[in-house]
């Protein structure tokens, strides 16, 4: 395990998320210029953080490979334009060149944001990130949310996944299988349902135990706030 200090914890977990928010929220909608600042900018973060593991990245990537793929494929064969190919080619069977282009930027962007998904996990524990919301959830409160039920919902959610993946790969390991037999899968994901539903019926009442964060020093609201000048200065004008 590495325990060497890096910069990224000197940024309290609640600066940390609403930078996630914020970077995430332009690039769904952004532009060229912001898409190739917000690449330079993984890039960096990426070098810096040793705990951000490149391979944990491609694995994240790996399991959205067909969902990127029908994004850029949608955008190339129905977004109309000038063919690829020009007229040699019948032009209905040909992605256009706007297509590929806008396909191509929202397909970085979606990389972009899996690749801040995974910087922010990596560096934020599951206590960190659930007293984080927690925090961020406290003006909610005037509109009836109870964010004690909110922050447990989420920490017991966290607390389940790495659960359930484990008997997701033991039940295919287990079922032998065959990749693209779309019928055994559906059998093999009734079954998990079965297997989930009996074991939370099964599960003894806990004691769960939130950490609330201290307040976030006033100065750190530097962070959030130049990366929102940064995004907004590359904004087009309308």
């Amino acid at each position: 395990m590495n325990t060497k200090t890096g910069w990224h914890d000197h940024v309290h977990p609640v600066f940390r998320v609403i930078c996630f928010v914020i970077f995430s929220l332009f690039l769904a909608l952004g532009n060229f210029s912001q898409l190739v600042v917000a690449s330079f900018g993984v890039f960096v973060v990426f070098a810096t953080t040793a705990s951000c593991e490149l391979s944990g990245f491609m694995k994240m990537l790996r399991r959205m490979r067909w969902f990127l793929l029908s994004i850029v494929f949608i955008y190339a064969w129905l977004t109309p334009g000038v063919p690829l190919f020009g007229e040699s080619f019948d032009s209905s069977l040909q992605p256009s060149v706007e297509g590929l282009w806008q396909g191509g930027q929202r397909l970085l962007a979606l990389v972009l944001i899996v690749a801040a998904v995974h910087w922010l996990l990596s560096v934020t524990s599951r206590q960190q990130l659930v007293a984080a919301l927690y925090w961020l959830t406290t003006p909610l409160q005037v509109l009836g949310l109870q964010r004690e039920r909110f922050a447990v919902r989420v920490a017991l959610t966290l607390e389940r996944v790495a659960d359930v993946q484990q008997q997701v790969a033991a039940q295919i390991e287990r079922s032998d299988v065959d990749k693209g037999d779309i019928k055994s899968y559906a059998a093999v994901a009734a079954d998990l349902v079965v297997g989930v539903v009996r074991q939370a019926g099964q599960s003894h009442c806990d004691v769960l135990e939130i950490n609330v964060v201290d307040k976030p020093p006033w100065w750190q609201w530097c962070w959030p706030s130049l990366l929102l000048a940064v995004m907004l200065l590359l904004t087009k004008p309308v």
